[in-house]
């Protein structure tokens, strides 16, 4: 290992510009003649349009256009498509039907079935002016009933949040043999069971959404810049919406705040922004305020679920039987129902000999804001659902949780091992992961000190998660004259450091230095495609694409540099940068040899679709110490163990990053995070930070990390993957350890996001 290449914590190269303020984020561009775009929204959560008066904003001072959803019908033809019925995302319920296509059109068509759904567009000359013209729009509404909760939805008399179904239900899905899942439950010799609750998230990303749209009307050739984590999916999308071909329109990404999956939406504002240009022939421009975020970025778990676990009279798992009720909402977007399907069954059975699973999962219609993938998508549900099982029967049986799981998990021996829920697991070392968890937990040098009639818990959870999502992606790896090296790749940077991490790969299989490896994303006209950045994939597919990519450049500049050299392509060996006739002492540089290509109107250039066959499973395990103040219900996190088999770490300082930064957003969701609605009126009574709670540096503990590299073997580089795994494993173990300590005092059980009023309770209403 080089001091840059594979394996080196290298400082990102990306960080001193960010450091000294020199970003630009999609709201730092500014373009010549640029105008600015703001969106009417409803105020209610379930409405009919009766009608629109527009005639005053029309009159506003500089205002250039205002658009219904009738006259936008006019330039943007098409709904955002949810996918449902686009193989491989055509998932199919009990009854064999696909599930509902309840795509969304950009502006609302008749119906407002979310609280904040953007009704009407409109473009003026200035921010300002475009919303104080939308202030003059009046909207005349039909307030409709909203349907907030799973039991209004699910109310035989209820309403139907889309007409034309006999139900609120978008698909009820099944999996495993329900009848030997029975039979093994009827035998059992002891049988747990739990009703658990995923609350409903924001995903809060650090830079509010944005995008600015221009059009060059010589090129004929639209252009979009945003922060999003797939350029050319992104182009995809909106190319259908507008109904245009993929050479009209360029996608270009500047830096991004954060991504969590929410960012790879094809969001309505967007096809309006780019048809608003189109017509103006304007650069359009439009940021989402915090406000307009907290009711429109997609958001993500809400799922309530009953669950039981299986036991024989040593505490031997035997089968689990799930039946989940997931919330996601007004629309199907971005592949939703495919997303949830395709990630939380697969894993379900974990690292655990437990062979037999009887999964169902239905999907919800409310009045809700629209769910999307979120970073763990339905790993950290999963995974939340089994180890919080695997506690409460540790209590049932009074065994030691510790040895219950121990007893229980995958030996070397049993590899390759099929999980319940179908995903396959071909390496990791689970007994390990527990057992050095425990060794590091049990240091308390760095933990927090608290009060000693301060209440005490301990909380673990050993996690598996599917990491890879689509199985294939595309880099170009070109040697110039100048030295320079250029990594093109379809993956897509959101704050991860890919500038780093390619070019370690790059300069360590090539051989070059790294500071002359330069890479390039994020730009539909520069890349010639890719599949994007989300389910943990980019070091694994994005690094396979640039290390085969450089091996056909190699390739390729063999046979220049034997034209040069004037010997035989197959005599030619490549090391260091530098090409050699094998027994001789005759060489040329990788950068002479590019010069002789360009001289022959030629690039030494080497471009690959890397593709696996499917998934790999990362997993780990940890623990989490918290203590509670008895007279307030407040809880603090003392430590938090990390044990995370990755594969190969290609920068292990960016992993223990990712890993922190993941288990911040777990804790998140266990202990602060809650989007509460009225179910009565559908008002959002968490619209803004100072009523959704995020994590803050002071809540956190330093965490302990350890990373663990047993190196999968369907990629070069035997990288499993990262982004999510603490945001999988972090959850279960924080609330074990929270409901350890509330077990401890008597008290009763908590469900997520156990803040202090509700652990204050649970405190006082215990058996």
């Amino acid at each position: 290992m080089s001091e840059t290449g594979i394996g080196a914590a290298v400082r990102r190269r990306e960080d001193p510009r960010f450091l000294k303020g020199e970003g630009a984020f999609t709201d730092d561009l500014k373009l010549p003649g640029q105008c600015h775009a703001a969106f009417v929204r409803s105020p209610f959560a379930h409405a009919r349009i009766r009608g629109i008066d527009t005639a005053d904003a029309r009159q506003a001072p500089g205002v250039l256009a205002v658009w219904t959803a009738a006259e936008l019908r006019q330039r943007v033809p098409n709904a955002v498509p949810s996918g449902v019925a686009t193989p491989p995302f055509d998932m199919r319920g009990v009854d064999g039907r696909l599930a509902v296509d309840a795509s969304q059109y950009p502006l609302a068509e008749g119906k407002v079935r979310y609280l904040g759904e953007a009704v009407v567009a409109v473009i003026a000359e200035s921010h300002a002016q475009a919303l104080d013209a939308a202030e003059l729009i009046q909207v005349d509404y039909e307030e409709l009933s909203p349907i907030i909760t799973i039991e209004q939805a699910l109310d035989p008399g209820a309403a139907k949040i889309w007409e034309d179904e006999d139900s609120n239900l978008s698909i009820d899905w099944r999996t495993g043999d329900s009848e030997k899942v029975a039979g093994i439950f009827d035998g059992a010799a002891h049988v747990v069971s739990r009703e658990l609750v995923n609350n409903r998230l924001v995903v809060a990303f650090m830079e509010p959404r944005g995008a600015i749209a221009s059009y060059d009307r010589a090129a004929d050739q639209l252009i979009l810049r945003l922060g999003c984590q797939s350029a050319h999916g992104m182009q995809a999308g909106l190319c259908h919406v507008l109904d245009i071909a993929p050479e009209q329109l360029r996608v270009m990404v500047p830096d991004t705040g954060g991504g969590f999956g929410a960012r790879g939406v094809v969001y309505s504002e967007f096809p309006i922004l780019l048809a608003a240009s189109r017509e103006l022939d304007r650069p359009v421009r439009w940021t989402a305020s915090r406000s307009e975020s907290m009711l429109t970025d997609t958001q993500a778990r809400d799922h309530v679920t009953k669950a039981e676990l299986a036991l024989d009279g040593d505490g031997s798992f035997l089968a689990l039987r799930i039946r989940s009720d997931w919330h996601h909402g007004a629309y199907v977007l971005s592949r939703s129902i495919w997303v949830t399907l395709r990630y939380m069954p697969p894993t379900i059975g974990g690292a655990y000999r437990l062979a037999e699973a009887d999964i169902g999962i239905r999907g919800i219609f409310s009045n809700t804001t629209p769910q999307a993938a979120y970073r763990g998508v339905g790993r950290a549900e999963g995974n939340y659902i089994l180890e919080s099982l695997i506690d409460a029967a540790a209590r049932e049986m009074k065994l030691d949780p510790i040895e219950l799981r121990r007893c229980n998990l995958v030996q070397q021996s049993d590899l390759p091992w099929k999980m319940a829920g179908g995903g396959v697991l071909t390496s990791g070392a689970f007994n390990d992961n527990l057992d050095r968890a425990m060794t590091l937990n049990a240091d308390e040098s760095g933990a927090a000190t608290v009060p000693a009639h301060w209440l005490r818990g301990q909380g673990v959870a050993l996690y598996v998660e599917n990491d890879g999502s689509t199985p294939e992606e595309y880099a170009e790896v070109e040697a110039l004259a100048d030295g320079t090296v250029l990594v093109r790749v379809g993956t897509q940077d959101f704050g991860m450091g890919h500038q780093t991490m390619y070019a370690q790969i790059a300069s360590d299989r090539l051989g070059v230095p790294y500071d002359a490896v330069e890479v390039i994303f994020g730009d539909t006209d520069k890349v010639a495609r890719g599949m994007g950045s989300h389910g943990s994939r980019s070091a694994r597919m994005g690094g396979g694409a640039v290390v085969y990519g450089a091996v056909k450049m190699v390739e390729r500049g063999r046979e220049l540099a034997a034209d040069m050299l004037e010997a035989a392509a197959e005599d030619i060996q490549y090391q260091d940068g530098r090409f050699r006739v094998a027994g001789t002492d005759r060489q040329t540089g990788l950068s002479d040899v590019a010069a002789h290509a360009e001289a022959r109107g030629e690039r030494l250039s080497g471009e690959i679709d890397f593709e696996t066959a499917g998934d790999v499973f990362a997993n780990g395990c940890h623990v989490a110490q918290v203590a509670i103040d008895p007279d307030t219900g407040s809880v603090k996190l003392l430590r938090h163990v990390m044990v995370c088999d990755v594969g190969r770490a290609i920068n292990p300082m960016i992993v223990n990053g990712q890993l922190h930064g993941g288990a911040a957003q777990g804790i998140g969701q266990a202990m602060f995070e809650h989007v509460v609605l009225d179910p009565d009126s559908g008002q959002t009574l968490s619209g803004s930070l100072l009523d959704y709670c995020l994590p803050r540096a002071d809540d956190l503990p330093m965490f302990t990390t350890e990373l663990v590299e047993i190196e999968e073997a369907d990629n070069p580089l035997g990288v499993k993957g990262v982004g999510e795994n603490a945001t999988t494993g972090a959850p279960a173990a924080v609330m074990n350890a929270i409901q350890d300590a509330l077990v401890r005092a008597g008290g009763a059980e908590v469900q997520m996001p156990a803040t202090p009023e509700r652990v204050w309770r649970a405190l006082r209403s215990g058996g």
